[in-house]
């Protein structure tokens, strides 16, 4: 990880939490904000209500001191509508080593009980359970909540960020009446906003006084194949701005330059080599072939995959890659300390790079007017393609074009189920920075494409004596595919083996598995999957004198009920399946089936066949390189589904 975790709600370590957290109640009364929104808070909705709460207000207010400092108050008001809620209420305050915790406190108002106050109890805990981090948080729990309480916290706090720049999502896991964050500045300081992922309000100015205010809101409930809730609530990016003249020691990032500049002014140095770099270098390479690409990865596979991953985020080490020679004798780092030895193992061998920031946890967090650190929490590395080197098709994944860098092969030493030369599909189609020692540069990484991400599947089904089959299966997943199954399959191979059966039976009532082999990771990047199957007479597969001929195509292309479906469909990314079937010892009188070729807006599916003596052999294609079908394009959707479906049906009869 490169990030630093910003000032932010979050919800997570409940358990275990409240033995440590409760003391004998205090009583205390209600500061005067928090009895406005009491005397003002609605009725509760008649029957089952939606939502098991609701936030009446979430304010954060900060002032900007001159040398950089801010003071931070933070205040939040729930309504609880139901009583299917745990009778304990947490609200959790994170923070880093940037930041104190000045005063936490919380108030309980049981229903028809105005004048009864608890305050709450409070406990620092660790947000993350990586390596060495200094993400914190400040749980503040509050108990006998109930339907119709009302809770209020309020957290006051000191920082001095690595930054002049803020960040705040306004996403809340229930229903938002209002919502506000509020800047002072110090007079002559200006400041530059940005709403993410789409336009949001203006803010009201008065003075020196910035105020960004949201109302009615409500999170997008989550859903199979649909967007990340977290992703699409707003987010607001600040930038600030001291006058001319004045130099606090926070840095302020005026454009996205400013910001490269800063980073490599920290991480200048550190991907500088040695002997023994040079000599693991030269053995990587010695194995590998004579084109750019096997060296590269030669180079990448020995950093991925004798570099243990192990995150480290402590002060500027959040930032910061520790030097090349430390984690190379060290052997573990995160992905900016993997990176940075992938950058000297390759200058060893006269391969140029730079290095790349781009988030990797979620989409659209780049504000292109409003430069800042949180935009981004991985690091990988752009290696210069040599100008005389010829381009393997397989590429197209990773390539870009950088002003002022050339072309770029896009490569992560620390995805280790990735396959290096394909862009992992969690950073395809990303806003990404190249960081440069003087004009650092904003770029889209490559979106990806069917060919990169795709299953191509080969069946040989042979017919036997009395209505008997056998079936060779061999399953071949590349790009993001393949990075599901390894994930898998390290998790528990015999989990991921039993998954192979079962579809393998689905797509073949009433076969017998009778071997299974694995190769999870080929000279090609592929994951390959061979099974032996099968179908005694009788079975249901073949019971009707018919077989079909594409029998798991479907398998691999999910879908949903768009019935009542209010939010849009988003794939992972784009996808191609690939399927080849054979069945041998079919009847003379067997037809061979029609092709089919339809394309639609984003896809495309084709079919096709012919004839050898007793083999039939057809090849069914679905590309899609559409990830996102809005609800107004579920039309489309629909007739993408059916167009698949139709071009997969095809089944050879092979009895009376």
């Amino acid at each position: 990880m490169i990030r630093r975790p910003t000032i932010a709600r979050t919800a997570a370590l409940v358990a275990g939490l409240a033995a440590a957290l409760f003391a004998p109640p205090a009583r205390a009364g209600l500061p005067e904000w928090a009895k406005a929104v009491a005397q003002s808070a609605p009725e509760l909705p008649e029957g089952m209500p939606e939502w098991p709460s609701r936030t009446l207000l979430w304010e954060r207010h900060v002032i900007v001191s001159p040398d950089g400092t801010w003071k931070i108050d933070d205040r939040k008001a729930e309504q609880y509508l139901s009583n299917r809620v745990d009778d304990i209420a947490f609200h959790f305050f994170a923070y880093d080593d940037t930041t104190k915790i000045k005063r936490s406190k919380g108030w309980h108002v049981p229903p028809g009980e105005r004048a009864h106050r608890d305050v709450a109890g409070a406990i620092d805990v660790a947000v993350s359970d990586t390596f060495l981090t200094d993400a914190k948080a400040r749980a503040i729990a509050l108990e006998g909540v109930k339907k119709g309480s009302l809770v209020f916290y309020e957290v006051e706090a000191e920082a001095k960020p690595y930054a002049l720049a803020m960040r705040e999502s306004f996403f809340d896991e229930v229903p938002v009446a209002a919502a506000r964050y509020v800047v002072d500045l110090p007079p002559g300081w200006s400041l530059h906003h940005a709403w993410l992922p789409s336009a949001g309000p203006e803010p009201v100015r008065s003075g020196s006084t910035w105020t960004f205010e949201l109302k009615e809101l409500s999170p997008v409930k989550a859903e199979r194949l649909g967007p990340d809730p977290f992703a699409v609530a707003p987010e607001l990016v600040l930038g600030l701005t001291p006058p001319a003249g004045a130099a606090p020691p926070t840095p302020a990032f005026r454009d996205w330059s400013d910001l490269g500049r800063w980073w490599w002014s920290i991480a200048k140095g550190r991907d500088a080599g040695g002997p023994p770099i040079q000599k693991a270098a030269d053995d990587a390479i010695s194995k590998a072939g004579a084109g750019a690409i096997e060296r590269i990865r030669a180079v990448t596979l020995y950093v991925r995959d004798r570099v243990r991953y192990l995150d480290r985020e402590v002060g500027i080490g959040g930032y910061q890659p520790r030097p090349a020679t430390q984690v190379f004798n060290e052997l573990y780092g995160d992905c900016k300390d993997k990176g940075t030895l992938l950058r000297a193992m390759l200058a060893a061998e006269g391969y140029l790079s730079y290095p790349i920031l781009v988030k990797a946890s979620r989409p659209d967090t780049v504000a292109e007017s409003v430069p800042d650190l949180e935009a981004f929490d991985h690091f990988v590395v752009g290696v210069v393609w040599p100008k005389d080197a010829p381009e393997p098709e397989d590429l197209a994944s990773s390539l870009v074009d950088v002003p002022g860098a050339g072309r770029l092969v896009v490569i992560d030493a620390t995805d280790e189920y990735a396959w290096p030369g394909t862009l992992p599909a969690h950073l395809a189609g990303k806003r990404a920075l190249v960081v440069m020692s003087e004009a650092s540069v904003l770029v889209t990484l490559p979106a990806g494409d069917p060919t990169t991400h795709r299953i191509a599947k080969t069946a040989v089904t042979t017919l036997g004596a009395a209505g008997s089959a056998a079936v060779k299966l061999e399953v071949k997943l590349y790009g993001a595919p393949a990075e599901v199954a390894r994930v898998e399959c390290a998790r528990s191979a015999v989990d991921r083996r039993k998954s192979a059966e079962d579809d393998a039976r689905r797509a073949w009532p009433g076969a017998n598995v009778k071997d299974y082999a694995v190769t999870a990771e080929s000279s090609d990047g592929a994951y390959t999957e061979t099974l032996g199957l099968d179908l005694p007479a009788g079975s249901s597969v073949v019971q009707d004198g018919v077989i079909s001929l594409f029998a798991s195509a479907l398998q691999d292309s999910a879908r949903v009920s768009l019935t009542k479906r209010a939010v849009p469909v988003v794939y992972r990314g784009p996808l191609g399946l690939r399927y080849d079937a054979t069945l041998a010892g079919v009847p003379a009188t067997a037809e061979t089936p029609k092709p089919e070729q339809i394309a639609g807006d984003g896809w495309s599916v084709v079919s096709s066949f012919d004839r050898k003596g007793d083999a039939i052999h057809g090849t069914w294609r679905f590309d899609r390189t559409r990830a996102r079908f809005e609800p107004a394009a579920f039309p489309e959707l629909k007739q993408m589904w059916a167009a698949a479906s139709r071009a997969a049906s095809p089944a050879i009869r092979v009895g009376p």
